[in-house]
């Protein structure tokens, strides 16, 4: 396991995520669904897509600010038992604008967030640190690939409250796991540091990759919610089969992930990062092929998710860029743009799917592969960079 780059502390973390992960899971992928279920459409997915985007935003630059500053630990447990009774909230919810504080409340808890980032680049050696970070981060998957299976059954032949009702209790069990990370004090030398550094000029590299991450977010943004209504409405494919092959997408992005880690390593990550890409792309363009077919869209669920798999390298490139006294702020700053480049896609997209249920698909798997073709030749305003660095 020291290969990997873990610590105990990190895998307190990562057991508390798997958990989550699959609390999460049992609902994650149906959510679309239960929002028709409760009188919404394609519109709805889209703009709580949007809300949920914004609310993540506006607290993980403040819960970065707060990670270089008080003992992180603290704020990775405050952060987990905000969201325990978000799911009780869905499984009362009588119509879908009940689900707005559930949603307000679940995103919010993101402000731990920042902290979980700048724990991982604080324990992890430097040089299995890309390994450590996809391993973690991606452990969130682990739970969730049993999860969209477990909650189509679950759903079929109990109820979506009886999913909600067991999905607090893991998270529950997920938080107290967090019991077990050891206190993380803030440096001195943080609140020193002069804020004309966290601007484009001081920070190029730090600014370059926020920027390309916020482009994925935003294809991410305009395709994911829309996934799961398109298998049911022009594929027809029954709710367990949707989380059949939802949860084969999220494990294949599971078990690629460390791999990754490993290839970033040795290629670099831009070139890495960009190979992932192409492959989800390639996912995007089979469910655009064959709907309806469940032999395709479990090849489109490898390739989706081998590339996702992938996407986790950028948070290390941004890890890379800074020292990891002020990681908190960092990975803020990062969080900040990507979500509000996630937040704006949603609802156009929710349009673009009313109109042509093809749309996201299309878009997003044209835009995924120019994002893949040039991060692997390199990234804008530069040279290619060599493929030991990020």
């Amino acid at each position: 396991m020291t290969k990997l780059g873990m610590t105990k502390d990190l895998w307190w973390i990562t057991l508390s995520l798997g958990l989550w992960g699959l609390g999460f899971g049992l609902y994650g992928i149906l959510w679309p669904l239960y929002i028709e279920h409760l009188g919404g459409n394609a519109v709805v997915v889209g703009l709580l897509s949007t809300i949920a985007g914004f609310s993540t935003a506006l607290v993980v630059f403040p819960g970065g600010w707060l990670a270089d500053r008080v003992d992180r630990r603290k704020i990775l447990i405050w952060g987990a038992a905000v969201a325990i009774p978000v799911p009780l909230m869905f499984a009362v919810a009588p119509s879908w604008q009940w689900l707005l504080p559930g949603v307000l409340l679940y995103f919010g808890s993101a402000f731990s967030t920042p902290a979980m980032q700048a724990v991982i680049m604080s324990e992890a050696k430097p040089d299995h640190l890309a390994t450590a970070y996809n391993v973690v981060m991606g452990v969130f998957g682990v739970g969730m690939v049993m999860g969209p299976m477990i909650g189509g059954y679950l759903v079929s032949h109990y109820s979506y409250q009886f999913v909600f009702s067991t999905s607090a209790i893991l998270y529950t069990i997920s938080s107290a796991a967090m019991f077990g990370v050891k206190p993380h004090p803030p440096k001195k030398d943080v609140k020193r540091r002069p804020p004309s550094s966290w601007t484009p000029r001081q920070r190029p590299r730090l600014f370059q990759w926020m920027v390309f991450s916020a482009g994925l977010a935003m294809v991410q943004g305009l395709v994911w919610p829309f996934v799961v209504p398109y298998w049911k409405s022009v594929g027809h494919l029954s709710m367990e089969t949707i989380g059949m092959l939802g949860a084969s997408g999220i494990f294949f992005a599971t078990l690629s992930g460390p791999i990754w880690g490993r290839v970033g390593e040795k290629l670099g990550i831009p070139r890495s990062l960009g190979y992932g890409m192409g492959l989800v792309s390639m996912g995007m363009m089979a469910l655009i092929w064959a709907p309806a077919s469940i032999s395709w869209g479990l090849c489109s669920g490898m390739l989706r998710g081998v590339g996702e798999g992938s996407r986790g390298l950028a948070g290390v490139a941004v890890g890379r860029t800074i020292r990891r006294q002020e990681a908190g702020t960092a990975y803020g700053l990062y969080n900040l743009v990507t979500e509000i480049a996630g937040a704006i896609a949603p609802l156009p997209g929710g349009f673009l799917y009313n109109r042509w249920p093809y749309g996201p698909l299309v878009v997003g798997a044209f835009c995924t592969a120019l994002i893949g073709w040039w991060l692997i030749n390199g990234l804008p305003g530069r040279p290619a960079p060599p493929v030991t660095t990020a």
